[in-house]
């Protein structure tokens, strides 16, 4: 519940939330099993200290300093969320081949997800899906000017559209790598050169691999579970 907030509005659906709830502990498992040297869930779950999220890479918030960012009222309200998100999915992660797995997410994509083949074999079960409601997010459509003295020239993209490889000059890089460089939204990426420079067009928000946040909130907006949210972004596990 403390690491929760970080990764996702409180104001999304609390099947939404669930979704995410089942997301972090999945994520937390498999990084304890790692970080603690066991080849046991059970066991990794029962190590797991507070000290050691941050260096597993999970950003942890108390329920004392919630209070204090939040406000008293606003936070009884959150709280509530929170707790009720985690508990009523107590003990559930997400296994492929009898494994816990690694669960990416975003905010938002690009109208679609990313195909795990761009991670590896082993990310086969994340397949590409349509996200149709991504596109009414006011963080779809993204537009920078890049401080580039020459139009980089993209060289290939996956299924959804992301870049996964650009040129620029004599360097190539990875689509996720010249994202980060020039701090845009995402990879996936439009190019053009314009009068003002490199016009850079970036829809999405985020990586584009595993559940989008947005889409997802919008799916339990309409009806669906938490599990049917999960079993659309996160295909036979």
């Amino acid at each position: 519940a403390g690491i929760l907030p970080s990764q996702m509005p409180v104001s999304y659906q609390e099947e939404t939330l669930k979704a995410q709830a089942v997301i972090i502990r999945t994520n937390l498992i498999k990084k304890s099993m790692e970080f603690y040297g066991t080849e046991d869930p059970g066991e990794a779950a029962k190590a797991i200290r507070k000290a050691d999220l941050k260096t597993m890479g999970f950003s942890y918030t108390s329920m004392e300093e919630l209070e204090e960012l939040w406000g008293y009222e606003q936070w009884e309200l959150n709280q509530a969320k929170l707790l009720e998100a985690v508990e009523e999915t107590k003990g559930q992660i997400l296994v492929w081949n009898g494994r816990p797995v690694e669960l990416p997410y975003h905010a938002v994509s690009a109208g679609r997800t990313r195909s795990g083949q761009v991670l590896g074999e082993e990310y086969s079960y994340l397949e590409s899906v349509e996200c149709p409601f991504d596109t009414e997010s006011v963080d779809y459509l993204n537009i920078q000017i890049l401080s580039l003295e020459t139009l980089p020239e993209i060289t290939e993209r996956d299924e959804a559209g992301y870049v996964l490889e650009i040129r620029v000059g004599d360097e190539v890089l990875a689509g996720e790598e010249f994202r980060n460089r020039y701090s845009l939204n995402s990879s996936c990426l439009a190019l053009d050169q314009t009068e003002e420079g490199i016009r850079a067009v970036a829809k999405g928000l985020g990586h584009g691999l595993g559940m989008s946040m947005y889409e997802a909130n919008r799916q339990a907006e309409t009806g669906r579970t938490y599990l049917e949210i999960l079993a659309y972004f996160y295909k036979n596990v």
